[in-house]
């Protein structure tokens, strides 16, 4: 990890992203070697998956997958407010429809809110022009 407060993760072979991390994080990270690829964590999905359900039963943790973990933080960050294109571009997704497909089906509250907030604003400017 040669950067400041960031994971660089390989989303395509062509393609590397960054993203931001908490200090506190970032410093648990550099903790852990480094291996001899260059990369602190094996790149077999099947013992990430091993060290992860390993790690949250230390933890008292209900058992969840990386992409488990990657849903509720994009979930977390919709409910704090955080802007749509900010949270698609922060998961990778090459446009903000592949976003707003998957995570509003998963948070059909958040679906209704908007849908309600809408009929509010189409309601508030036909009482003002009449």
């Amino acid at each position: 990890m040669g950067f400041r407060n960031g994971i660089r993760e390989r989303k395509r072979k062509a393609t590397l992203k960054q993203r931001s991390i908490n200090p506190e994080i970032y410093k648990l990270l550099q903790k852990i070697p480094v291996k001899s690829n260059g990369y602190i964590f094996d790149t077999d999905n099947f013992k990430q998956a091993y060290r992860l359900k390993h790690l949250l039963k230390q933890l008292d943790i209900p058992e969840t997958t990386f992409h488990g973990l990657r849903d509720t933080h994009a979930s977390f960050l919709f409910s704090k407010g955080i802007d749509i294109v900010y949270v698609s571009k922060r998961l990778g997704h090459c446009n903000i429809q592949t976003t707003q497909n998957y995570y509003l089906e998963l948070m059909p509250e958040k679906k209704h809110q908007q849908d309600a907030d809408a009929l509010n604003l189409l309601s508030s400017l036909s009482s003002e022009t009449i």
